[in-house]
């Protein structure tokens, strides 16, 4: 088989370390990031709309509960309140423009650095970049300055990763220590259930502390869990990927280098470059509506005609993320049973496409909450994609591949800010739900390309890097 002979002779066999209890570290530092991630997001995506009221119009009465923007006994929603909304939603794009362009581009390299000088390295940047956005952020509402300083922030966040950084982190680091097949898959399952139990916990928290103190206390205990979450990383964390101590040279250094090896996986002439590009396309397509739509639903929840506050969001929030991201995930290995990676996707887009139907034309709680286990399976989609990309990647490169993955995943949440914000804006005076019809069909156009990936994977073999063997794909 072409190549074969090459990789022999530029790769080392990679022998999978040794695995003890603090290997497994990833799932918890993943538990409190996200924990403490989701905490502040939603203080600060409900401190906002506040804010906005408070200054644009002063004597505007507002609920006693904190979080809603709904004016006391109104059900209808005023031009006033629309206005609040449409600010917001804008406030959101800036964000996002703010943290994800430099995140975008950091996210390549962190990736591609970390298998040369190892994975704590990788973990570590982002984590400091969290503790100094969220410190300014805690001083922004503490001393109530204006909202645009928080935007300071969030370009910190992004110039070390953004928040996406340390699940590229978790990836990289789970496939330096487990075997190249179906093992893999679970973990990185094992990986997204952490991540949804730090989700839960963490939107479930956020009403309670809110309404018991305020919007400043969320981000002082935020603070204290990513100041945490570095000792657990400079102390604990073992290194699967030692430093390499060889002198390269200076070509094979450079950014450039690096750079190349993220995009020789969509552009190489390997045998599967065809199964890169499709994973790819049906990654950006499901992760522009799962992670670029948290702005537009907080809005969507606070106004008419549910007019939630704090808790009700964070309710909300908590018991569709333990349907989505925990037991969900937990059905994996059940599924697996079934279905390939490939199946089990379609089984997720397919339900994606139901829920956010029916979040389109919900207009009671009950009906939010059909709508969010519907959908529920929408969440299944990227692990599956992640698991596909990295079986046919070899260890070597599994850094280069989730970085770039990171900062596909982090454009996402840009491009999904810059269209559902705005479609949210300017669509909530005629029907607040259009947005929703959009990410449906977002989600179609993903179900259809998984359905070629299918048919393209019967046609063609693949296969999956092992030790620098090319092998024949196994199950």
């Amino acid at each position: 088989m072409k190549g074969k002979t090459e990789e022999n002779v530029l790769v080392k066999p990679y022998v999978i370390p040794s695995r003890t209890w603090r290997h497994y570290l990833p799932g918890p530092i993943l538990f409190l990031h996200l924990f403490a991630f989701i905490l502040s997001l939603n203080t600060a995506g409900l401190y906002v709309p506040q804010y906005i009221s408070k200054t644009l119009f002063p004597q505007r009465p507002l609920p006693s509960s904190t979080g809603s923007i709904c004016t006391v006994n109104d059900t209808v929603a005023s031009p006033d309140t629309e206005t609040i909304q449409k600010e917001a939603a804008v406030f959101n794009v800036y964000v996002a423009l703010a943290s994800g362009i430099p995140a975008v581009v950091t996210s390549l390299f962190l990736g591609a650095f970390s298998d040369r000088f190892g994975r704590v390295f990788l973990f570590l940047t982002p984590t400091i970049g969290q503790l100094i956005s969220k410190t300014i952020l805690l001083f922004c509402i503490y001393y109530r300055i204006d909202i645009n300083f928080i935007l300071i922030g969030s370009a910190i966040e992004g110039l070390t990763g953004g928040f996406l950084a340390i699940l590229m982190a978790s990836f990289s680091y789970f496939a330096d220590i487990t075997e190249n097949n179906k093992e893999r898959s679970t973990a990185i399952a094992f990986l997204e259930i952490a991540v949804g139990v730090g989700l839960v916990v963490g939107r479930f928290s956020t009403g309670y502390i809110i309404n018991a103190t305020d919007y400043v206390w969320p981000h002082v205990t935020a603070c204290s869990i990513y100041t945490a979450i570095t000792v657990i990383i400079l102390f604990l964390l073992p290194e699967t990927r030692a430093p390499s101590k060889t002198l390269e040279p200076l070509a094979r250094l450079s950014c450039l280098h690096y750079v190349k090896t993220i995009f020789s996986f969509y552009v190489s002439k390997s045998t599967d470059r065809w199964k890169y590009n499709v994973c790819i396309l049906i990654f950006f397509t499901t992760g522009v509506t799962t992670v670029g739509k948290s702005g537009v639903d907080l809005l969507y929840q606070i106004s008419q005609p549910f007019c939630w506050d704090s808790v009700k969001v964070g309710w909300y929030g908590a018991l569709a993320g333990l349907f989505q991201n925990v037991i969900c995930m937990g059905m994996i290995k059940v599924l697996h049973l079934c279905f390939n990676d490939e199946g089990v996707s379609i089984l997720g887009s397919i339900s994606g496409i139901a829920g956010f139907i029916l979040t389109a034309f919900a207009t009671t709680d009950v009906m939010l909450y059909i709508a969010a286990i519907v959908g529920g399976g929408a969440i299944l989609t990227l692990p599956m994609v992640r698991a596909m990309m990295s079986r046919i990647t070899s260890p070597e490169k599994q850094g280069a591949l989730f970085g770039g993955i990171s900062s596909i995943e982090t454009a996402c949440s840009i491009v999904g800010n810059l269209i559902f914000n705005p479609i949210y804006s300017h669509t909530v005076t005629i029907f607040r739900g259009s947005v929703y019809l959009v990410m449906a069909g977002n989600v179609l156009v993903s179900l259809i390309l998984l359905l070629v990936l299918t048919v393209l994977s019967r046609s063609k073999p693949t296969t999956y890097k092992l030790n620098g063997l090319v092998e024949v794909e196994q199950d």
